[in-house]
């Protein structure tokens, strides 16, 4: 599910916008917080910004997340929830279906899906974001488990490290736009979606 973004509040006369009720002043902090993420990236993600964007003052945040690693680290969190959602039914499908689907989350979320692995912005001993992680880290151990053949050589950890840097490192280089450079030079005639089709057969 991809949070929607809130519609602008109404103004008042004087040109200031109307703060948020307090029921609804949290999911609107993420969802700016989201949107400034997406739009302009990490590097815009400061308190200021995001209570501005939500038309709140500088200090509203502070009830409801702390600082803000706590509001990202939330973030985060319904990032890892977001994602769980997009794995849950393609888990049976096995590693090529569940590996397409984490790709393609991350191609749709790349700013959600860069913050979620920046230990550097997040707390990830946060428990709603701990919670979130460690189920789609199971979802991940779910699908190795279920491997018909695996190569002997390797313990369980061994292949999950193997595979999931095979989806990950092909989400972070569509993200970054290498892939469509390779496209460009050596992909004719391909999309981004045969190209991560072909790279995870």
């Amino acid at each position: 599910m991809i949070l929607a973004l809130p519609c602008p509040a109404p103004r008042r006369k004087g040109g200031s916008r109307k703060a948020y009720h307090h029921g609804n002043l949290r999911a609107a902090l993420l969802n700016s917080a989201r949107h400034l993420l997406e739009e302009q990236g990490i590097a815009a993600l400061g308190l200021r910004a995001i209570t501005r964007h939500a038309g709140v003052s500088s200090a509203a945040a502070t009830p409801h997340f702390g600082n803000l690693t706590g509001l990202l680290s939330a973030l985060a969190g319904m990032g890892y929830e977001e994602l769980a959602a997009a794995l849950s039914p393609v888990l049976e499908k096995g590693v090529h279906a569940t590996g397409m689907a984490y790709v393609r989350f991350a191609i749709l979320n790349p700013g959600l899906f860069t913050l979620m692995f920046r230990s550097d912005a997040i707390d990830r001993s946060t428990p709603a974001l701990a919670l979130a992680s460690s189920r789609t880290s199971a979802m991940l151990t779910q699908v190795i488990e279920g491997m018909q053949e695996r190569q002997a050589s390797h313990t369980c950890a061994g292949t999950r490290a193997a595979l999931w840097g095979r989806v990950h490192g092909l989400a972070v280089l569509a993200i970054d736009g290498f892939l469509d450079r390779l496209l460009a030079s050596e992909g004719v005639g391909m999309s981004l979606e045969e190209l991560v089709e072909d790279a995870l057969r």
